[in-house]
């Protein structure tokens, strides 16, 4: 439980990648499966395997990003064959995931230390959530953190927003967390949840 992590020392609201894990950590249970919709240099892979998740569903469309996941997972002593690191598109993740999720997680932007030029896209993104939730068992989580500082980035985030704002409120709950006196384009959190009784 995260009341026993040693991350409980840290002030989370300071940091983004913090708070997103503090909420995985409630939702994901040893022996499930989760996926990272969003590799890139494969710290929310190691996350989710620190977690105990049974099985991970990686994705990625850069070479790079899948190898430095896979490092990152190796240094680790975490990379394993229940790790599945696929060079796709996460709007393909259901051509490849045949079973239930409990968590998929989201970055949205792009790879740092990499080029800019190869972002996140607004048409792919609201599908691969569509693909994600689709996936999401009751009671599981969708996590999604935003980046809105690069080109593009302000209309993917408006349009992410607009389609979890008009999700059926009987079967969703939908929480956005952002960081009102901060500059720059902080990065800002949306949270979907499908409730418990109602099934996919």
């Amino acid at each position: 439980m995260w009341y026993n992590s040693p991350m409980k020392k840290k002030n989370i609201i300071q940091n983004a990648t913090q708070t997103a894990l503090l909420f995985l950590s409630q939702y994901l249970h040893p022996g499930e499966t989760a996926v990272d919709a969003t590799c890139g240099n494969g710290h929310d892979t190691v996350a989710l395997a620190k977690l105990g998740t049974k099985t991970i569903y990686g994705f990625d469309i850069q070479p790079q990003a899948l190898d430095a996941t896979k490092e990152a997972l190796c240094r680790e002593g975490l990379y394993s064959h229940h790790i599945h690191l696929i060079l796709d598109g996460h709007e393909n993740m259901r051509q490849y995931v045949k079973e239930p999720v409990q968590v998929v997680v989201f970055n949205l932007g792009y790879l740092p230390s990499s080029s800019k030029e190869i972002v996140t896209k607004t048409e792919t993104t609201l599908k691969a959530i569509s693909e994600a939730l689709m996936l999401l068992k009751e009671g599981g989580l969708l996590c999604i953190t935003m980046y809105s500082g690069h080109p593009g980035g302000q209309e993917e985030k408006d349009a992410v927003l607009s389609f979890a704002a008009a999700l059926d409120k009987t079967r969703y709950h939908a929480v956005y967390l952002n960081m009102l006196n901060q500059r720059n384009h902080p990065p800002e959190i949306l949270l979907i949840t499908l409730k418990r009784g109602v099934g996919n």
